[in-house]
């Protein structure tokens, strides 16, 4: 019943033109919904009443329906490796991600050369520190963290 509800408000946040991409969820995948509706959950052995809170917004977090409009033809039919530029995929994912890295320039000001995409956290902490390292690489021949710090650090 949740896949349902959740399918239908995805679908009423799609433009029409998208609509056609998206497919009910299969018997499987509505028996595997993550969402639960009902007065309370039993998880490895504890019952809570309703369903927790979710805090942990810094790994993953629910997409806006904005978004996820936005995203889907990259999704479904309009997927490719931006670095191939031998091919129409490769072309429509790069001009894309131009157009993304633009729009996000456009609202803090910035030059699109400016705004780098990474694929994590790990990645791009390793590029500040790296970063950071080669600014300094005359005046510093060290790096000093702490322990405390994420392991890709």
């Amino acid at each position: 019943m949740a896949s349902k509800i959740i399918a239908s408000a995805v679908r009423r946040s799609l433009s029409p033109k998208l609509l056609p991409h998206i497919r009910p969820l299969s018997t499987a995948a509505a028996a595997a919904e993550p969402y639960d509706t009902s007065p309370g959950i039993s998880m490895k052995g504890v019952k809570i009443s309703g369903r927790p809170l979710y805090l942990d917004m810094q790994t993953t977090s629910p997409v806006d329906p904005r978004v996820l409009d936005a995203m889907l033809p990259y999704f479904v039919s309009q997927y490719g490796n931006l670095h191939s530029r031998t091919h129409l995929y490769g072309w429509e994912s790069d001009e894309a991600v131009e157009a993304a890295r633009a729009q996000v320039a456009s609202l803090i000001n910035a030059s699109p050369k400016e705004i780098v995409f990474t694929s994590g956290a790990t990645e791009c902490n390793n590029i500040s520190v790296k970063g950071v390292m080669h600014f300094y690489k005359e005046k510093k021949k060290h790096v000093i963290t702490t322990q405390t710090e994420h392991k890709c650090v």
